[in-house]
């Protein structure tokens, strides 16, 4: 596997890893009504995930998926910007991430406000 196909893998991850797993949570307190805390423990949970692919996704990734050797760029002699994308993925994950949860959160409330008034 190559440099380019690790750091697609790892960036598709931490975009989209967060939101699907948000999700699937999501739709598990949809079926089934936890009540009033698990939804503030949902909502809570989303944005310290958020927060953790914000500030941890990009180190982790780089230090998982680190770039090879580059005598030109190790030199000092070039910008090297390949461990970047990580960053900016983590950033976009995270961002999705706590959009999920907002959203989530709205809509369950929702969901349940509609359950207690039938």
């Amino acid at each position: 596997m190559t440099y380019g196909t690790a750091t697609l893998i790892a960036c598709g991850a931490l975009v989209f890893g967060g939101p699907i797993g948000l999700g699937l949570f999501a739709n598990l307190i949809r079926r089934r009504d936890f009540g009033r805390r698990s939804l503030r423990r949902f909502v809570a949970g989303g944005i310290v995930v958020s927060g953790a692919i914000f500030f941890l996704g990009g180190p982790a990734s780089n230090w998982l998926v680190p770039p090879p050797y580059d005598p030109i760029l190790a030199s000092g002699r070039g910008l090297d910007l390949r461990g970047s994308l990580f960053w900016l993925a983590a950033w976009a994950g995270a961002a999705l991430t706590f959009a999920i949860a907002l959203a989530y959160g709205v809509d369950l409330s929702r969901l349940r406000r509609s359950r207690q008034a039938t």
